[in-house]
């Protein structure tokens, strides 16, 4: 390609975005109206641009591939449109409460966000979002990135949608990093499958169009495990160790009770990929001693913090349901703990979401939120089951993605204590390696035709259908409610007879073939 026509490309590439931006920028501050519409809509202009060209120039370093592309593109934008949409919607058709007619869904994202409003309208230096001044923001890292953000681009007003769009274009840029390390290891097929998880999985998207932490771990994560698998593989790039020390960085800014259990991950994921390729038995000694080790000392750094913060979630979870106070009544005081731990695996609850009386726009955010869990969930479980028949490199991945998925979303039901907001928003930090997970497991029943899989959708069937029923009888006083150990009786019954009744026929089947 001759520099002429290089230069005219690169010229039309720019143009595009510049107009993109000043587009979306002028629709943005036209729905919102939030002050001088001038200001808002180079504000927004500007920072929409800047996190274009971001994406336009991962995307190329991606490889450019038209897939990727639409799926960067989709990501942004319904991450913008949905942020847009709560923020003008809650106000209207949301609770009367202060956090929803600011148009916030979180509150702690109202809280942060408000916080970071003053110290950016405040003579204060940013780095007092590190000290204790502020209480809002225990680590300080999102609080001091918004409020440079008010104070360099948005001084005149407070525009909250200005991060819901950082945060999207976050969300956005963790795609081509992903993509290209899932395309390496796992091929185009499962690359795609993990990357449209990654981008659409309900709860991302909600977090991704909102002020909250969430899309900035779950970026940082991406890039450090991008950088490892270039290491694992002994790729030889220039950028990968500092890219990997930034990210690294700023997930220690942003919060380093999550910076260090991801880092425990990480190291766990290296080194058992490391430690099935080495025959040197004193070198998995050595390994399995450190990492135990850190461990150890990860786990005493947090223990009084986990302990006290596990039982006092616990029990306002028990306080706050009159449902669940109800039926742990009669049951022994030791057993209240990991029951409710088990009610939080399944947080939040589709047939609750489904059945719960609440205004149209809630409802629709609660299903939405359960749909995307109660997908994935079967997949994990088929994975649980099906990922010992792969080839043995690929194996140790995906053992250690699963190990670390499945402990991970034990301790958020622990941590969160069933609950239905900070479970789920926990569970979402893994996100990438869960992506991974499904899109391996749909691959797998794809490619030879497993009927397991189906059968454990059976199963949720047959456990959303009774309790969907159970609910709605409850809002309803319907007189055909079951009482809830008859109707767990009549599950398993039911999922015992799907389970047994596909074994037998694969039995059969495999004996006339």
């Amino acid at each position: 390609m001759s520099q002429k026509h290089w230069s005219k490309k690169v010229w039309g590439w720019l143009a595009s975005i510049v107009g993109v931006s000043l587009l979306l920028g002028a629709c943005v501050q036209w729905i919102l109206q939030i002050g001088n519409f001038w200001m808002g809509f180079m504000a927004g202009s500007l920072l929409i641009f800047l996190i274009s060209s971001a994406l336009f120039l991962s995307w190329k370093v991606a490889g450019g591939s038209r897939v990727l592309a639409w799926l960067m593109v989709a990501a942004f934008l319904i991450r913008l449109i949905l942020g847009v949409f709560l923020a003008w919607g809650l106000p209207r058709f949301g609770y009367e409460e202060k956090t929803q007619q600011a148009g916030y869904v979180f509150e702690d994202a109202y809280r942060r966000d408000n916080e970071a409003w003053t110290l950016a309208q405040s003579d204060e230096p940013l780095t007092v979002a590190f000290s204790d001044a502020y209480g809002t923001d225990q680590y300080g890292g999102m609080l001091a990135l918004s409020a440079l953000i008010y104070r360099s681009i948005s001084s005149d007003i407070h525009r909250p949608i200005l991060i819901v769009v950082l945060a999207a274009g976050v969300m956005a840029l963790s795609l081509p990093f992903f993509y290209m390390t899932v395309r390496r290891r796992f091929g185009l097929q499962i690359a795609i499958i993990s990357s449209l998880i990654l981008a659409f999985y309900p709860e991302g998207v909600l977090l991704g169009s909102s002020q909250m932490r969430e899309p900035f771990y779950i970026f940082f994560l991406t890039v450090i495990f991008w950088a490892g698998t270039l290491g694992l593989e002994q790729a030889k790039r220039k950028w990968v160790i500092p890219a990997a020390i930034l990210s690294a960085a700023g997930l220690l800014l942003f919060s380093f009770r999550i910076a260090l259990p991801v880092f425990g991950a990480i190291l766990f994921w290296v080194w058992f990929v490391i430690a099935g390729r080495t025959r040197k038995r004193w070198l998995k000694i050595v390994g399995w001693g450190v990492l135990v080790l850190v461990g150890g000392m990860i786990f005493l750094f947090f223990r009084d913090w986990v302990d006290a913060v596990i039982h006092w979630d616990t029990l306002e979870t028990i306080r706050r349901s009159g449902m669940l106070q109800f039926q742990l009544e009669g049951i022994p005081e030791s057993l209240h703990y990991p029951l409710v731990t088990v009610y939080g695996l399944f947080q939040p609850v589709l047939p609750a979401a489904i059945a719960a009386p609440a205004p149209c726009l809630w409802k629709g955010i609660g299903i939405f939120r359960s749909l995307g869990w109660y997908c994935v969930i079967p997949l994990l479980l088929y994975v649980f089951i099906r990922l010992w028949k792969n080839e043995p490199e690929k194996k140790r991945w995906l053992i250690a993605m699963a190990v670390v998925v499945g402990v991970w979303v034990l301790i958020a039901s622990m941590r969160a204590g069933g609950d239905q907001w900070d479970n789920p928003r926990y569970r979402t930090i893994f996100l990438p390696w869960v992506a991974i997970l499904c899109g391996w497991g749909i691959r797998f029943a794809r490619e030879t035709k497993d009927r397991w899989l189906t059968r454990i959708l059976v199963v949720e069937g047959i456990f959303l259908a009774f309790f969907t029923e159970w609910y709605l009888s409850r809002y309803l006083s319907s007189a055909l409610r079951l009482d809830l150990p008859v109707m767990i009786l009549l599950i398993l019954i039911l999922s015992v007879a799907v389970v047994v009744g596909g074994m037998l026929r694969d039995r059969a089947h495999s004996k006339t073939s």
